[in-house]
């Protein structure tokens, strides 16, 4: 059988290639009906194939208006949420002549079994339109007030705390390198521990997984309370930590801190704060954690 991520790859590729060719029906054809698309700023669901094409359509005209000659979107990472839906995400380049003509930026999709194929239903995009020139502010219908930059900057942080937790639980290590910037700082209690190869990386992701299949661990939930820029390239986050087994937590949940660093355009973390540590688990108990909420977070708690 194979993995979310090749499913979610090759559904993927099919759908660029749609765009490309300028397949309107094509591209059609490969999703589920209604297809909500969405940004940071706003939302817009396609109830009928037709919208779905004159969507398509219009973005292949403005692509080839702009010039653009390289359009890359890979997977970084997926994962089955059940037999029939599976979630990941993908980051998306725009070029012309070999430069990035916008800022890269991270898309979640929802994909759906449909009959003996797969088919994209959800599109949640991490851009800002604002800050993206190549799509028009009049392309997505904007619910309520302009949200506020300090809002902004909280959903970008979740955005990468969400696709962090996926690329642990999902036991996928390219996408949790792709998310690292070397070298990369874990600050505990016991000190400070640093990695400066993609292998150290990869020796201790793997050391986690072992931890995780020893107790059990089916799902990491980060919930960002807050963000901050710092000079413009660099972020500060903070987040509550709850690994999950089933609906009990594993460990009591705590607080900590993560620093971002732009990238070309993607986020990378380059520091964790607080950091638990896989070789702490069992030494911990209520006492060790501060803050330690009287509550286990429903699904749609997260963000």
């Amino acid at each position: 059988m194979a993995s979310a991520r090749d499913i979610y790859q090759d559904l993927l590729a099919q759908l660029t290639k749609a765009v490309l060719d300028r397949d309107a029906a094509g591209f059609a054809a490969l999703t589920r009906v209604p297809l909500v698309m969405k940004t940071m700023d706003g939302c817009t669901t396609h109830r009928s194939t037709r919208s779905i094409m004159q969507r398509v359509s219009a973005y292949s005209d403005m692509m080839a208006e702009q010039g653009i000659d390289g359009y890359l979107r890979s997977c970084d990472t997926a994962k089955f949420v059940s037999q029939q839906q599976i979630s990941g995400y993908h980051t998306t380049r725009l070029c012309r002549g070999g430069e990035d003509v916008a800022a890269p930026y991270l898309t979640r999709m929802a994909l759906f079994r449909e009959n003996d194929g797969w088919k994209v239903g959800i599109s949640d995009s991490s851009l800002h339109t604002a800050d993206w020139p190549l799509l028009g502010h009049d392309e997505f219908e904007t619910p309520g007030a302009e949200k506020s930059e300090p809002k902004h900057r909280l959903e970008i942080f979740q955005t990468i705390l969400d696709r962090i937790s996926a690329a642990f639980i999902g036991n996928d290590v390219e996408g949790w390198l792709n998310a690292v910037s070397l070298p990369f700082h874990l600050v505990s209690r016991a000190g400070v521990e640093t990695f400066e190869t993609r292998q150290q990386v990869v020796d201790d992701f793997e050391a986690y997984q072992r931890e995780f299949k020893e107790n059990g661990v089916t799902e990491m939930i980060r919930q960002a309370k807050t963000a901050e820029l710092i000079d413009g390239d660099q972020m500060t986050g903070t987040y509550r930590m709850h690994m999950m087994r089933g609906p009990s937590h594993v460990v009591p949940p705590w607080d900590a801190s993560m620093t971002l660093r732009n990238e070309n355009g993607l986020w990378r973390v380059t520091t964790v704060m607080r950091a638990i540590g896989h070789v702490n688990w069992s030494a911990l108990s209520p006492a060790d954690m501060e803050n330690t909420p009287d509550y286990t977070p429903e699904k749609g708690d997260q963000k």
